[in-house]
């Protein structure tokens, strides 16, 4: 488009030079005047519109109908052709042919002023464009190798459009920030506007019953006021007739010939007629008044009656829910006298398994005691044995080495006497000193040891002494142990008497059981409704789950109505995006046929300076037909292009509409899924609220009677337990005593913590977890 562009612009400079040619150059005139005014661009390069009105009445790349596009049009039946080939016109003279000379500028003035070194800067062509024409040949072309445009940006900027784009993010920015701060003052002063409107409505409020007041004052002024005219007018007139009276009695008239007195009468007459249909307007509205007094009276006695009977019928009710109240107490007694005793029952058999079992832990626990403790004294009797035959060995040993200290001291005495004899009676002197003093260390050292013998010995004897009494204490202790493991056998045989006893006694209890159990069938039985109303309320439950779910359904259906809505206007957007890419395409290649037009009308201007006319080209008239008949096919096929495009954009924002019609219309439907969820919602809730009200009263009526049967079932327990225990010895006894008065403690502590909680907080639990902790707690008392 723009190579068709630019030569069927190059094609304009026809007959520019000379004058010769007049048709061609009205031509030239009627096509600029016919020239629209660009409204992309303006003079300073901005693309801004010419005016107010065209920014007002033309939208971004509209076309209007009086428009005409900037191409060559050339109107063929403005002039015609003779026989001999001349332009005939009614208004000008015949030309010949030969005296027409088109003037074309060459391909390399097209392209000199978008060389490389002038097609960064591509506003208004150069000054020095003629003198770089003169510079090249006719023969020589030129082929614009510049690479193309990359973006609308880069071409819009190029041809005198917006440059600065950082410029206008930041506007847009800084409007931004300044709608974003104008909203939160607007957020800040809704408060105080909303509280000067509750100001001014209290004020409002005040000033209308003002109004009200002033209103009935007004009205009650005005009745006033009517009441004085009429009494002045009333006696106004009084007085006229008293005057007119008093001068004709000056003048001697007689009453029956008086005019005042006859107006008078009138007067009256007047009166008494007007005040009679007062009195009966007041006597018909005191009658009407009498009427609705009836009538009130009469709905009052209606109304009294109606009162009358709704409270006994009230009163009839609150009977029949009493007596109901009553029988209902009545079952809930018997149900609970049922609970207690089978409650008491289990207590007690549990009281004596837990007691019989808490027996035989503490009969283990002695045994093995009793057996540990042996097992230290035969161990300590082994050591005792063991360092009585060391002693005897020592002994033994001691006497064996005085045996040896005395032969050794014998003999040593002999030899020495023997060798003093042998010697020389020099030698004999100085060796007896020596052997002296030698002998009597030995006996020194001996005398030592034997001292740390007889030491030895004594500590010796004293172990032995201390361990003969502690194997004398020991024998003691296990006479004790035996004596209480045969009061044990005893007790085992009299905890097998109670076994059998009890046993007797839970045999009891559970035809008493048997007797409980029938009673609370039959107490079942009357509590049938319950059961009923909890199934209704789950039955309410599952049927408001199930409209919950077809509500999410529907939601969840709505939701994919409304992503596919959004998928279309997605690419709805899409193609009004390419749409506008393809019109902001059209508008940089019109900015470009603009400035190529400019540059060629510079270049012609500037060849029509030149005085060598030898590189114009000359055209016959059917090519330049011809190429007419092209320039306004493409031209013809520019405005089908774009008028396709508004179409194109017209269509999508259409489709935009619709999409954005049906998303409204989904959004709406699911409001009101979500409301129908939430109502859905609310009744399940409100039927699982019935149906956890039931459960909660069912299980405060339970709960309200366990403590008591609880505490009265422990004591119970112990009581047989100690009566159990009583049977032993006294030391058994003691300790058995200490232990059950702990027990005791802690039961009492803790029944004495459960009747000071409150019944709120009080709830039923299971008695058999009790008893695994009660075994658990007594196990690690034993192991400690």
């Amino acid at each position: 488009h723009l190579l068709l562009s630019l030569l069927l612009f190059s094609y304009r400079g026809i007959g520019q030079k000379n004058s010769d040619c007049p048709q061609i150059e009205e031509a030239m005139d009627t096509e600029k005047n016919s020239y629209p005014v660009n409204s992309f661009s303006s003079p300073d390069g901005s693309c801004a519109p010419d005016s107010k009105e065209d920014n007002d009445n033309r939208q971004h790349g509209a076309l209007d109908k009086n428009d005409k596009i900037p191409f060559l049009t050339n109107d063929l039946n403005t002039s015609t052709l003779d026989q001999r080939g001349y332009v005939v016109s009614e208004n000008k003279p015949v030309i010949k042919l030969e005296d027409i000379k088109v003037n074309l500028p060459s391909v390399h003035r097209i392209l000199a002023p978008y060389s490389s070194n002038e097609s960064k800067e591509l506003g208004t062509p150069q000054n020095g464009v003629s003198e770089n024409l003169k510079k090249y040949d006719a023969s020589r072309v030129l082929v614009d190798t510049t690479a193309p445009f990359e973006s609308v940006k880069e071409a819009a900027t190029k041809f005198g459009g917006v440059a600065n784009w950082k410029a206008q993010k930041t506007l847009i920015t800084e409007r931004r920030k300044h709608v974003q701060f104008e909203l939160k003052k607007a957020q800040e002063e809704i408060p105080k506007y909303k509280e000067q409107y509750e100001a001014v409505e209290a004020v409002k409020g005040q000033v209308l019953k003002e109004l009200d007041y002033t209103k009935r004052l007004v009205e009650e002024l005005k009745l006033s006021l009517e009441k004085a005219e009429t009494q002045e007018a009333q006696a106004k007139q009084d007085s006229e007739l008293a005057d007119l009276r008093l001068k004709e009695m000056e003048k001697g008239f007689t009453n029956n010939a008086s005019v005042v007195a006859k107006t008078q009468l009138e007067v009256a007459k007047e009166r008494h007629a007007s005040a009679v249909a007062e009195l009966i307007s007041v006597k018909q509205e005191l009658e009407s008044m009498q009427r609705r007094y009836v009538s009130l009276v009469h709905e009052k006695d209606i109304a009294v009656r109606t009162a009358k009977e709704s409270v006994s019928a009230s009163k009839k009710l609150e009977k029949t829910v009493e007596d109901l109240t009553l029988e209902l107490i009545t079952t809930k007694e018997l149900l609970e006298s049922a609970h207690s005793a089978h409650l008491e029952a289990e207590e007690q058999r549990i009281g004596a398994a837990l007691a019989l079992e808490q027996d035989e832990l503490n009969w283990e626990k002695e045994l093995k005691q009793a057996e540990s403790e042996l097992q230290q004294l035969n161990e300590q009797l082994l050591v005792t044995n063991d360092l009585k035959s060391k002693l005897d060995r020592a002994s033994s040993l001691l006497v064996g080495l005085k045996v040896e200290l005395t032969l050794y001291m014998e003999s040593k005495l002999n030899l020495e006497v023997n060798s003093t004899q042998e010697l020389n009676p020099i030698v004999q002197t100085g060796d007896i000193n020596e052997t002296e003093t030698n002998v009597q260390t030995a006996l020194a050292t001996t005398t030592k040891e034997l001292e740390e013998v007889r030491f030895n010995i004594e500590n010796a004897n004293d172990e032995v002494n201390c361990l003969r009494v502690a194997v004398s204490a020991l024998k003691s202790e296990l006479e004790r142990e035996k004596a209480s493991l045969t009061t044990m056998r005893q007790r085992e045989g009299l905890a097998s008497a109670s076994v059998s006893s009890l046993e007797a006694e839970l045999t009891r209890i559970n035809t008493e059981l048997e007797l409980i159990l029938i009673r609370e069938k039959e107490a079942r039985e009357k509590l049938v409704e319950l059961p009923k109303a909890l199934q209704q309320a789950a039955e309410e439950a599952d049927q408001a789950k199930l409209v919950a779910n077809l509500a999410r359904e529907d939601l969840r259906k709505a939701k994919e109505e409304a992503q596919h809505a959004k998928a279309g206007a997605s690419t709805l957007e899409t193609r009004l995006s390419a749409a506008l890419k393809e019109i902001e395409a059209a508008k940089a290649s019109e900015k470009l046929a603009i400035s190529a037009v400019k540059a060629l009308e510079e270049s012609e201007q500037a060849s029509m300076k030149c005085e060598d006319s030898s590189n114009g080209v000359t055209l016959p008239i059917e090519e330049y037909y011809t190429l007419s008949k092209k320039a306004n096919e493409a031209e013809e096929i520019a405005n089908k292009k774009v008028i396709s495009a508004i179409e194109q954009m017209k269509a999508a924002k259409e489709s935009e509409s619709r999409s954005l019609i049906q998303l409204e219309e989904a959004n709406k439907r699911i409001k009101e899924k979500k409301k129908a969820q939430r109502a859905a919602v609310d009744k399940a809730k409100k039927a699982l609220e019935g149906k956890l009200g039931v459960e909660q009263e069912l299980r405060t009526w339970r709960a309200d009677h366990v403590q008591q049967r609880k505490v009265g079932g422990i004591r119970r327990s112990f009581s047989d337990s100690s009566n159990l225990v009583a049977l032993g010895d006294t030391e058994s006894i003691a300790s058995e005593a200490d232990s059950q008065t702990r027990s005791l403690r802690v039961h009492m502590a803790r029944s004495n913590t459960t009747n000071t909680t409150p019944e709120s907080e009080r709830r039923p639990r299971s008695f058999f977890p009790r008893i695994v902790m009660f075994l658990a707690r007594k196990k690690v008392q034993s192991l400690k």
